[in-house]
């Protein structure tokens, strides 16, 4: 669209010859919608007759003849027409420009969705952590009558603009394109030409030429037509001097007569307003050979790309799962690690507690030998009472004092041995204890092992069953057979429910907007008054 080519024009060459080498240079095969347009020597806009001489045409004389190679006639339908993603491209950069300078009108919600269309076909998937604030600071987002007629920054239109891309998120380029022209060829002025006329009365009004037909405006409104002709109507269309007529089928309708208020105007009409009816009746004949050829050739690389999205994503649905499996055999992991630590922390208990007995039980055995060293001195000195019976009474008095004590020292040792027998034996269920919970974490250790080893052999397996496509599937393939309607009244844009109802949400929102900015200036000039 940008590109300029340089040609040689020689007294004979023909619009004919300059046009076939402009196609020729760029490989475009749908040459039906294109022409050359060039500004005349009156300053108006004309397109290049193929069938004359270029020299014999009222090209603005220049060192350098200046050409735009141009879409002339638009289609009806953008899904069933365009075959070629070149001729996309050119329609949709064609159109793209047409409503940034506001030749084709835009409501400011349809905008900002056509911005985040050309948003993800120039800049592709939306990554918050690339596509920071101000990424399309250096690009021309909205038209400006949209920007200028609501009190929002750049910055915030900009977001707002972000938001719907990032819902396009593997939206390939063309299809972007592709979803572009399909919100914007219902807009009310796409594809359309006007032209300034005068009616007999000499009424001034606008007439408008496209795809479907010839519309009749008033003057200052370009958006609803005031009379239409369908080309289903019309009988025949002809230009006579500054008049271009109108004959309907109808033989009770009046024929209409437009004066077209420049000279050489009703011809130029006449000339696009053929060719446009030309191309709806072409729509409604069978394809031609090589337009047969073309759509076979899209299909076959619509199937082959629709084989490599599915595989795509296949690969990208079994890496979904392969990085699933990663966070949760790292979930794992760290579970593991954390009974690894807590085993450990059992076992230290443990051993504490092992140690803890075997201090006990040594306590235990000193207290027993204490115990037995004790009761053997009680014996002796029973024995020497009963040895002294005659001795004399203080003497005696004495010895059963001693016996008395050692008597009491015994059950002091006695219940002292009965009070570690019990530690210890409180030692040894806490030892029980600790034994079968490691025993159980070991358990649980090994269960974890042997589950993370079946995952990773399913998530294999699973990659090599989807790598494989069945031959149930391979016959249930069949070409879908094309079906032929009349595309504008059943054409729909390919919007999902969530984002029709944001965009009637962002209406809304800028709705308000502009009544709260509306209110306030009427504020303003009250107050002035």
């Amino acid at each position: 669209m940008d590109t300029e080519l340089e040609f040689t024009i020689l007294s004979k060459t023909t619009g004919k010859l300059l046009f076939d080498q402009v196609v020729q240079t760029t490989g475009l095969r749908e040459i039906w919608y294109f022409g050359l347009q060039y500004t005349d020597s009156l300053g108006m806009e004309s397109w290049l007759n193929l069938d004359k001489k270029v020299q014999d045409q009222k090209v603005k004389k220049e060192a350098t003849l200046q050409f735009k190679f141009r879409v002339r006639f638009y289609p009806e339908n953008v899904v069933d027409e365009i075959i070629q993603g070149s001729t996309l491209r050119l329609l949709y950069l064609q159109v793209k420009a047409d409503i940034l300078n506001e030749t084709i009108y835009c409501v400011a919600e349809k905008a900002v969705l056509l911005a985040s269309f050309a948003t993800q076909a120039k800049y592709g998937n939306f990554e918050a952590d690339v596509h920071e604030a101000g990424y399309l600071a250096n690009d021309k987002i909205l038209p400006e009558q949209v920007m200028s007629g609501h009190k929002l920054s750049r910055e915030e239109w900009e977001n707002k603009i972000s938001l719907f891309h990032a819902k396009h998120k593997g939206m390939p380029r063309e299809d972007a394109m592709l979803e572009y022209l399909k919100v914007a060829q219902d807009l009310e002025t796409f594809g359309i030409s006007y032209y300034d006329i005068t009616n007999k009365k000499g009424s001034e009004l606008i007439l408008g030429v496209d795809c479907l037909g010839i519309n009749v405006y008033n003057e200052g409104d370009r958006l609803s037509p005031k009379i239409s002709f369908p080309w289903s109507e019309i009988n025949r269309i002809s230009f006579k001097n500054n008049n271009f007529i109108v004959k309907l089928n109808d033989k009770k309708s009046p024929k209409f007569i437009g004066i077209c208020r420049k000279p050489k105007m009703s011809k130029k009409i006449y000339e696009l307003a053929s060719g446009n009816h030309e191309m709806y009746m072409r729509r409604r004949r069978p394809d031609t050979l090589e337009v047969q050829q073309m759509k076979a050739q899209k299909r076959d690389e619509e199937t082959s790309r629709a084989k490599e999205k599915a595989e795509l994503s296949k690969e990208i649905a079994a890496r979904a799962k392969a990085e699933q499996m990663r966070e949760e055999m790292e979930t794992k992991y760290k579970e593991m690690e954390e009974r690894m630590k807590k085993r450990e922390s059992e076992l230290e208990e443990a051993n504490q507690n092992i140690k803890r007995l075997e201090e006990q039980l040594q306590e235990l055995r000193d207290a027993k030998d204490n115990l037995e060293s004790q009761q053997d001195e009680l014996k002796e000195m029973m024995q020497k009472l009963e040895e002294a019976k005659n001795l004399e009474a203080e003497e005696r008095h004495r010895m059963e004092e001693e016996i008395k004590l050692k008597q009491e020292e015994i059950e002091e040792v006695r219940n002292l041995v009965d009070e570690k027998e019990k530690q210890t034996r409180d030692l040894q269920e806490e030892v029980e204890i600790s034994r079968q919970k490691l025993e159980e974490t070991t358990a649980s250790f090994t269960a974890v092992i042997e589950t993370q080893n079946g995952d990773a052999s399913s998530v294999s397996s699973d990659e090599h069953d989807n790598g494989s496509v069945s031959s149930e599937d391979k016959e249930n393939s069949i070409d879908i057979p094309e079906i032929i309607v009349d595309p504008v009244e059943e054409r729909e844009v390919g919007m999902d429910a969530e984002m029709t109802a944001d965009l009637e949400e962002l209406g809304k929102e800028l709705e308000e907007k502009k009544n709260e900015e509306n209110e306030t200036d009427e504020t303003k000039s009250t107050g002035k008054t």
